[in-house]
């Protein structure tokens, strides 16, 4: 997934004050080009509500349709299910889209906002393998801290948190403050195309990692390195054994 800003636009508003001074107010707008190379990607949120530096922007406003097709859907993973919106005749409209094993009811005007620090899934109707195509999604810069907020879950009853950096640089997730408590049974794991999920895990006084396998001598042993880089633009799920709290990007 690549993510390239195409235009960031000062709106100036100019209002005569007696003929001969100007009133301004400025807000950074923006289009981020996302380009992407399969069916059903998680994307990031960089934007805040046009207006307003500190709403949550909807998601419906935030993906445009230009270049969309009938049937391209979009899901925001929120209490535990998702709700889902789809492409008809230009518009976005609340229709559920079926996901194997998952709860999906249509979106709403409630449901649709979407904090920055957090993501959701685009799955384009049509698509062939080797393909690429571009999402631009539209709202307003903001210089203000983000955060992504951690569901608390247990070793029986893991919880779910679709989570990505706002930034469009790649992340580490080790120099990042976390706030609250992380289980070593904690997960944060990539989905890739056609692959296993990568995923991470939490070591005490350490940080997070992955575990790959390593021949040693003679024998294949799974060998834990420390590292955690999350691409920009790419969301990810934080899966809780029992951390819980907060991430500040």
């Amino acid at each position: 997934m690549k993510v390239k800003t195409l235009a960031c636009l000062c709106a100036l508003a100019a209002i005569p004050a007696f003929g001969t001074d100007a009133v301004t107010s400025a807000n950074t707008f923006g289009v981020l080009k996302v380009t992407c190379s399969a069916q059903k990607v998680i994307i990031a949120t960089p934007w805040v509500k046009c207006g307003d530096a500190t709403a949550a922007v909807k998601v419906t406003d935030l993906v445009m349709t230009s270049g969309l097709e009938n049937g391209d859907a979009i899901l925001v993973y929120q209490d535990g299910g998702f709700r889902s919106w789809v492409i008809s005749g230009g518009a976005w409209v609340p229709q559920i889209v079926s996901q194997t094993g998952q709860t999906v009811s249509s979106g709403d005007a409630a449901s649709a906002a979407i904090e920055r620090g957090e993501a959701f899934w685009f799955v384009k109707n049509s698509f062939t393998a080797g393909n690429t195509y571009d999402l631009y999604l539209y709202g307003q810069d903001t210089t203000a801290g983000a955060t992504s907020m951690i569901a608390p879950g247990s070793s029986g009853t893991p919880a779910y948190s679709l989570l990505a950096s706002p930034n469009t640089t790649a992340s580490d997730l080790n120099a990042k403050n976390f706030s609250g408590t992380r289980n070593a049974a904690d997960e944060i794991r990539v989905p890739r195309h056609n692959l296993p999920d990568l995923i991470y895990t939490y070591k005490d006084g350490q940080g997070w990692g992955t575990s790959v396998k390593t021949k040693v001598g003679s024998v294949y042993k799974k060998v834990w390195t420390l590292g955690c880089s999350i691409p920009a633009g790419t969301g990810f799920w934080y899966v809780s054994y029992g951390g819980t709290g907060t991430i500040t990007w």
